[in-house]
This record gives structure tokens, C-alpha cells and sequence, in this order.
């Protein structure tokens, strides 16, 4: 190389800006070279590792429906079968991940079957590990796996990773204290500290629909620092037509913050509350046109046309939006 150097230098008879362009091409040509032998790899290894893992999903599929069906299945396979094909990264982690689809697709006996086989393979000390790595995507599939395995976790490890700043982790997290929870799912809310999104509520809800445990009384997060706890907690209180906690939801309707104002606009259209009429009549004209919207629509639901004719100056002025609103209202109570 050195040689080359020299030549390029000192023998060739070219100008040196033509050398450095030689040598910037070959530069370039060289990168381009190793990049395409990259590519090559990557691919015959992504090829090779799908091999691997469909040849490994087959036996495992073979293995697990014996388990489950074969009258004849020897409790020894499980010992040979976790010593020989649940060794590598790569057989623990699709092992995990199918037998987590069977947990989902199971219930009862074939279930509880599902995650004996789960900790007979050893597979709970990958979830341990993935929980405590750096990488976000690993600490969410960790807790993915403990909270549908039924595993108990550390309680200050499963607070720090509710209060990861990964949103994917809180959520795996969330789900993990309430799956896990016996008589309180809830109360995880009093140690959050970060916003609560609106997958997160989703997700929330739904797992509250298979509870069968009492629900919990919303109000008790009423006051959390996060308006967006507070805002999920008081349309849950619609949602689980919590009435006692109608007179909690009140002074929200005057609330400076705008979601929290609409959520509780929402709650008593919802509950039927003919007193929040003429709380929110107050201050309409101040409102800007989201919570304008929410009023005509609670006027409409639960107040009487003589209310909505107090707001009969919105018909001359300019506001479109709020005049169509007050005309369905007006048409409502018309008909």
C-alpha cells in the first residue's frame, strides 16, 4: 500500500488534484465493495436464521400437542426436549413466544397445563433477563411475558419500568399490575408518573371488561398530579355509572383545563345530570368552540329548550360551527 502511495505521489506524471480523485475513487469503490459483501451477509444470515426458526417452530408444535393431547406422554420428554432444542437466544425466545400463544388461545386446565410447561423449560429466567436490559423493545417483551405467565416480579422493578420513559414498557407494565392484581388493578394509578396516553387507557378498559372482581371507585384518583388520569378516571366513572361520584365530577366543569372540562361535560351527558345545565350556561360565551359544542350537546340530552334559548345570540354572530350545533339542538327539542 505504501508503494502504491509513493507511486501515486511521486512517479505518476499527473496533476495531484487527478491523484487525489484516483484515490477518493478507489476509496469510494472499496466502501461500495464491503457494503454489497455486508448486504450478502445479512441476507444468507436472515435466510439461515428463518430456517432455523421454522424448523424450530415444527418440533416445538409437535412437542406441545403431544404435551397437551398425547395420553401417553412422558413426563421425561419435557427434561430432553428443554436440553436439546431450548438451548441457544434464539430457540428460548420463539419457544416464549409460542407458548404464549397457546396460553392465549387455552383456558382452564390446558392453560394452567401451558404455563407449568412454561417454567418447566425454564423460560422465566430470559423474561428476568430481558426486564433488566437497556434496550426498551427487550424490557417490554420481558414484562409482556410475566404479566401472561402470572409471574411476580420485584414490586420497585415493576414501578421503575410503569415509569420507564419508553411509552411501549409503561404500557406492558400497566397490564402487568393489573393482570397480577388480586383486589386492587387499579393502583398502580397512584404511582404514576408519567401521562397516561390514550393506548394506554385503551388497553386499560379492556382488561377491566374481564374483571371479575369489584370494580374500583375512580374518584380516589380524582386529584392525581396527571390530568390524563384524571380525565380517564372520571369518564370511567360514566362508563361504570358510578352516580355517587357525580358531585366529585362537578367542579371540573369549570375546570381551566380544557380536556378535563370536556371529560366532565361528557360524564354528566352520559349520567343524565340536569343540574350541570346551568353550571357550564355560565361562562359559554367565553368558551372556545370545542366546549361550546360539548354545552349544546348536554343541553340537548339532559337540559330544556328554554335553557338552549338563552344562548340564542349565537345565531347572530358569525360562528358557523356553534349556529349548526344550536340548530340540531333547536330542531331536537322542536320535532
Amino acid at each position: 500500500m505504501e508503494k502504491f502511495y509513493d507511486y501515486i505521489y511521486y512517479n505518476s506524471g499527473l496533476e495531484w488534484i487527478v491523484n487525489v480523485n484516483i484515490l477518493i475513487s478507489l476509496l469510494f469503490l472499496l466502501l461500495i465493495l464491503l457494503l454489497i459483501l455486508f448486504i450478502l451477509y445479512l441476507r444468507v444470515y436472515k435466510n439461515f436464521r428463518n430456517i432455523k426458526k421454522a424448523e424450530h417452530i415444527e418440533k416445538l408444535t409437535d412437542f406441545i400437542n403431544g404435551y397437551l393431547f398425547d395420553t401417553e406422554f412422558e413426563e421425561a420428554s419435557i427434561e430432553e426436549f428443554r436440553a436439546h432444542h431450548v438451548r441457544s437466544k434464539l430457540q428460548k425466545k420463539v419457544t416464549t413466544k409460542e407458548i404464549l400463544v397457546y396460553s392465549q388461545n387455552f383456558k382452564g386446565e390446558a392453560n394452567a397445563s401451558i404455563k407449568k410447561l412454561f417454567f418447566r423449560l425454564e423460560l422465566d429466567g430470559l423474561a428476568f433477563k430481558e426486564i433488566a436490559s437497556r434496550k426498551w423493545y427487550l424490557r417490554a417483551r420481558g414484562m409482556h411475558t410475566v404479566s401472561n405467565m402470572g409471574i411476580k416480579i420485584q414490586e420497585s422493578t415493576a414501578v421503575r419500568l410503569l415509569n420507564d420513559k419508553r411509552v411501549e414498557v409503561r404500557l406492558q407494565s400497566l397490564l402487568y399490575f393489573i393482570k397480577l392484581s388480586q383486589k386492587y388493578p387499579l393502583n398502580f394509578l397512584y404511582r404514576l408518573e408519567e401521562p397516561l396516553t390514550i393506548w394506554q387507557q385503551i388497553h386499560i378498559e379492556d382488561a377491566l371488561k374481564g374483571y371479575k372482581e369489584e370494580i374500583p371507585d375512580f374518584s380516589k384518583w380524582l386529584n392525581h398530579k396527571q390530568p390524563t388520569v384524571i380525565g380517564f378516571c372520571i369518564k370511567q366513572i360514566s362508563a361504570f355509572d358510578q352516580y355517587e361520584n357525580v358531585e366529585k365530577v362537578i367542579p371540573f366543569l369549570e375546570h381551566p383545563e380544557e380536556m378535563l372540562k370536556k371529560e366532565a361535560i361528557r360524564c354528566m351527558r352520559k349520567m343524565g345530570n340536569h343540574e350541570s345545565v346551568n353550571i357550564v350556561l355560565t361562562n359559554f360565551a367565553s368558551e372556545n368552540n370545542t366546549i361550546k359544542k360539548e354545552i349544546l350537546k348536554l343541553i340537548k340530552e339532559v337540559g330544556s329548550y328554554n335553557q338552549l334559548q338563552t344562548l340564542s345570540y349565537e345565531l347572530n354572530g358569525d360562528n358557523e360551527e356553534i349556529k349548526i350545533e344550536y340548530l340540531k339542538a333547536e330542531e331536537y327539542f322542536l320535532k
